[in-house]
């Protein structure tokens, strides 16, 4: 990507004075304008200027004309100083009026012009490349689109500039539509009252960070030249100097985590998906190698991680990470590791949705095999217990018009309600953070607990582990449980108190636990949880497993991306909610 100048930035100044500013500014390109440092047809100037630049190390990227395709311009002048300039690019305008108020007569002049001019640049093996601005046929994509396609010419490519009348979500669309054709960025910073700030001002580097990434992500990978600074001051032009060579270089990206879950979760497609958007360092950073990675961490931008993240304090993020802006965890819970950098600002992103989506399948197939009575009747152990356990079907509810506790209405707990709505089952809901009428939109009803423990025929737990939930869920709803109800938890194991779960098991055979979850995990080695015939124990498997640990990090480089692009970020943990999710 070359970085540099357009000439006419400093009309002031002679063509030395600009070469020297380029090369202070530690930029390598300049786009020399037609009408004021290098005259159209003036090929003894053009001729020095190429000598000096080619002196000086600067690459001079295109010839900025005004030439604008109508029935009294010369063409060919322009052609002969892009000729001795040596330069490839010939700059130019698309007309003089916008695309709503040209005629249908005053559009094919324009085309024809523009035709011939392509045709001659050609045979010089030049591209022509038309400015994006108001008040010409490039006002709008539409425009430009409608301009480029009926010039039906190869070498015809476009120039591209932020409209300040126009929205940043619109400057993002335009970039997609026109990607194709974009070959050069005019980089610059204004409001909508056309008044000129620092790139480093008004979001401007976030701005332009994203615009080079939208352009990249739809395979343009245009120059970068310098159009206008504030007050037209060298300062500010060094400043800006400064801004666009940081804005060209791709974020800092850093993986964190035990090292085998990283390579897991993050497959050779989700490391080129991130390397599209990010400078990403392959290291990946654990506890052990902490104290010798100060370089990779002190450039660190974003981390991506999963299981194992690290714990990062205030003077670790202030002495190893002071460039850290955002985490992108591709796993549940953040509990372990959030709230000390959402303290300081750095933003937290959570794959916590997509892990509920493994977990709620399984849950919500339990769910329909419990009500069938399927686990009750699974290994009889002899054909007397076989034929016992048969006639005994009619015990059970199965899928219709039975009701179903779900306690939390999180992310996994709403997929699971998902899943089920389409069920002829009456569901209902133990979530105090949620209103009634929320939980209607859900397509259930609220419920206290003891409601739901002494009503329903399957409850499964979904509650986070939160000071208010540890041990929630104790023996005076355990032992309202029906004689054969069943007791789902993938949830966190602490809200359970186990040992007035195991009593009302014990209680009542034909209840039942259905546990991928304990506290401790896995229970303590005597726990009656091994061996009660009434329990199905799981070490945990409900979550993102296999292959769908993938879908994790393919979260995760999407949100990375949105947050490149200053876009929506849905996956975004939010301390005010930190306290009340898992």
């Amino acid at each position: 990507m070359n970085l540099g100048i357009t000439s006419v930035t400093f009309r002031d100044k002679n063509i030395d004075e600009i070469i020297d500013l380029i090369k202070e500014a530690g930029l390598n390109s300049i786009e020399w304008g037609s009408d004021v440092h290098v005259l159209a047809g003036d090929l003894e100037k053009a001729t020095e200027v190429k000598m000096k630049c080619d002196k000086a190390g600067i690459r001079i990227t295109s010839y900025g004309s005004y030439y604008k395709g109508g029935p009294l311009e010369e063409f060919t002048p322009l052609l002969e100083s892009a000729r001795a300039l040596g330069i490839k690019v010939i700059r130019i305008w698309a007309g003089r009026e916008a695309p709503e108020t040209i005629s249908d007569e005053n559009f094919h002049i324009l085309v024809d012009h523009l035709q011939k001019a392509c045709d001659l640049a050609k045979a010089n093996d030049i591209v022509l490349a038309l400015e994006y601005h108001r008040k010409s046929m490039t006002q709008s994509k539409e425009g430009s689109l409608r301009l480029l396609k009926a010039v039906q010419r190869d070498n015809l490519k476009l120039y591209w500039q932020p409209n300040p009348e126009l929205s940043f979500s619109e400057h993002l669309l335009e970039i997609k539509t026109l990607a194709p054709y974009i070959i050069t960025f005019h980089v610059f910073n204004w409001d909508k009252n056309n008044e000129r700030f620092l790139l480093e001002e008004n979001q401007g580097i976030d701005k332009w960070r994203a615009y080079i990434a939208q352009a990249h992500k739809f395979g343009s990978f245009p120059n970068a030249l310098i159009e206008f600074v504030k007050e037209d001051s060298v300062e500010n032009f060094m400043k800006d100097a400064l801004s666009l060579k940081f804005i060209s270089s791709k974020p800092q990206a850093t993986l964190m985590g035990h090292p085998e879950d990283v390579k897991r979760v993050y497959v050779d497609k989700v490391i080129d998906q991130i390397k599209l958007f990010y400078d990403l360092n392959e290291e990946i950073i654990t506890l052990d190698n902490w104290d010798e990675s100060f370089e990779i961490l002190s450039k660190t931008e974003v981390i991506f991680s999963t299981w194992g993240m690290i714990k990062i304090d205030e003077d670790a993020l202030s002495l190893r990470l002071p460039k850290l802006k955002a985490v992108f965890y591709a796993a549940g819970s953040v509990h372990s590791f959030a709230k000390p950098l959402l303290d300081q600002g750095v933003r937290i992103f959570s794959a916590v949705s997509a892990n509920a989506i493994p977990v709620a399948e399984m849950v919500s197939s339990q769910i329909i095999l419990a009500n069938k009575g399927f686990f009750h009747c699974v290994t009889p152990g002899d054909a007397h217990s076989f034929k016992l356990l048969k006639s005994n079907l009619t015990d059970y509810p199965g899928n219709k018009g039975v009701k179903v506790g779900i306690l939390g209405a999180g992310a996994v707990g709403r997929l699971v309600i998902e899943k089920l709505r389409s069920l002829d089952l009456d569901l209902m809901v133990y979530d105090p953070t949620l209103s009634e009428n929320a939980i209607g939109d859900l397509g259930a009803q609220k419920a206290d607990l003891e409601t739901i423990f002494r009503e329903c025929q399957t409850i499964s737990n979904h509650m986070p582990d939160l000071a208010s939930t540890k041990g929630i869920l104790n023996y005076d709803l355990f032992s309202l449980m029906k004689h054969n109800a069943i007791f789902i938890n993938t949830g966190r194991g602490a809200t359970v108190s186990e040992t007035d779960l195991i009593k009302a098991l014990i209680e009542q055979p034909l209840r039942m636990a259905i546990l991928d979850v304990t506290s401790p995990e896995p229970p303590v080695e005597n726990s009656p949880l091994y061996t009660l015939s009434n329990v199905i124990l799981t070490p945990h498997i409900a979550g993102s497993s296999g292959n769908e640990v993938i879908r994790l990090a393919e979260i995760m480089a999407k949100e990375a991306e949105n947050f490149l692009l200053l876009c929506e970020t849905p996956t975004e943990v939010e301390l005010k909610n930190l306290n009340i999710k898992a």
